[in-house]
Formats: C-alpha cells, structure tokens, sequence
C-alpha cells in the first residue's frame, strides 16, 4: 500500500499530480492537500470565538477552491480521500503534516504556486534541512505516460533511496530506464563512476528491473543534459540548495517529471 500525499489547488497542473498518483495502482491512498494563505492571518481577532467562526469561514471558503476539481478527479478515481486544509506557508505546512503523517511520496503538478520543478524541489531541500528530515518529492509538468526514464546515481544514501522509490513504483510505470553513473568522493572520476553504477544495477536487478548502465564522464558534451531532456521522468537524490552539478543545462521547461529524494548524505 502506497500511502501519497498529492498538493492541489484550482489548476490543471493539480489535476495532472491527481491522476498521475491514481496510475500508481489500485493499493494506494491518495490524501489531497491545499494550503492557503489568507489576508488577515496574523490579525488578532481578540476574543477566541471570533477567531474560530473566521478560521471556519475562510476553511469553507478554501475548501470550495478545491471541490470541483475533486469532484471530476474522484469519478475516475475512487482511491481519492477527503483533503485536508491547512494555513500557512504552502512548502513548510505540506512538509510537516507530510512527517507527521508518515507518507511514502509527495506528489505536486508543477509550477505550483510559480515555483517550476527544481525551485519547488530546492523549497522542499531547505525545508528538509531546517527539520532534519528527508523527503520523497514527485514532480510533473504533464499528464502523459512514463517510459523513458534516467536514474542518476552517485552512490550515496539519497541516490539509492531515489531508486528505491524507482523500484516501488515501477511496476506500475512499465518504463525503459537508463542508469548514469556519477563520480564521488576523491578518486578518479571513471573508478567511483564505474562503482556507483554497479550498485545501482544491482539494486534494480535484485527486484528484477533490467536498465542500461551509462558512466557520466564517456558521454559527450552535452550529452546528459540532452538525455534527460528526452526523458519522460528523472530519478536522482536532491541534496544541495543550489542546482546539482549533473543538472546545469537544464531548465525548468526541460523537466517532463522528476522523482527526487531529498535527503542528507
């Protein structure tokens, strides 16, 4: 059972992450999040009851920003639950109830809120950061099937928790995955790429996944950027504020959909 929180709001990138979470199989539960931010939040409305009979206005309001889409998303979808409505910052609200909810993945159409992939992924880094906690992040930008996806790995604990989540969702996915191989740590670039590529081969090899193994440093110039342009999804660990190193190149725009863990190394 796959237990997926989905952030949604009145767009059709909502709709995208709600029926891209519902192509991840039947034993799934799909908890629709919206978080909002009213004016007059931080106003203090005195007495207790005031501020109730406020907060309960503007939650019912809130809700009915969401209730047609879930109402079109719930008659091809019936795994979708009720949502949950919180105030506050979008980022920090959804990254703790997502903890204190014990979730398997985060999934968000994108832009969300004008954040594109990697902004809204570089949010969610430092909101990990700031609560020591890691974070399972799916991102997509369109409603289309996933075939052609590139894992990168550098063999660290981030990178192989990425393909871990690869490995649970594949079934569901059918995709055609090719695995680069990253350098890492202080020897020679070609060595530790080879390394960390059979490590990730084996993970995926043990449940069964067959991929293409590619080492970063024989591709040409270019060649990466240009690999993951063409890819219907990436995996890769999502470890520093600003863009990895593998990831200069490419734009928000180039991203169909990516699957990052984010995480501390």
């Amino acid at each position: 059972m796959l237990n997926l929180l989905v952030a949604v709001e009145r767009s059709l990138e909502a709709s995208f992450a709600l029926r891209t979470a519902c192509l991840l199989g039947e034993q799934i539960r799909i908890r629709p999040i919206y978080v909002f931010d009213p004016p007059g939040r931080d106003i203090s409305f005195g007495a207790g009851w005031a501020w109730k009979s406020w907060e309960r206005e503007i939650r019912g309001q809130a809700k009915s920003v969401i209730d047609d889409l879930l109402l079109a998303e719930r008659s091809q979808c019936a795994n979708i639950e009720e949502p949950v409505i919180l105030m506050g910052d979008p980022v920090q609200e959804m990254a703790g109830y997502f903890w204190k909810g014990g979730f398997d993945l985060l999934v968000a159409g994108a832009p969300y809120r004008e954040w594109g992939p990697l902004a809204l992924s570089r949010r969610f880094w430092q909101a990990a950061k700031k609560a020591h906690r890691e974070l399972p992040l799916m991102v997509v930008r369109h409603l289309k099937s996933i075939h052609r996806v590139v894992g990168l790995t550098d063999g660290g604990g981030p990178a192989e928790s990425a393909l871990g989540l690869l490995v649970r969702l594949s079934p569901f996915l059918s995709p055609e995955i090719t695995l680069v191989g990253l350098p890492r740590g202080s020897g020679p670039a070609a060595e530790t790429e080879a390394l960390n590529l059979e490590r990730g081969l084996a993970i995926l090899k043990e449940r069964g996944i067959d991929a293409a193994g590619r080492k970063a440093s024989e591709m040409p110039p270019g060649g990466l950027p240009e690999l993951l342009k063409t890819s219907d999804m990436v995996v890769s660990p999502f470890l520093k504020d600003d863009t990895h190193s593998h990831l200069h190149g490419v734009s928000e725009h180039d991203l169909q959909a990516a699957l990052f863990f984010i995480g501390r190394d």
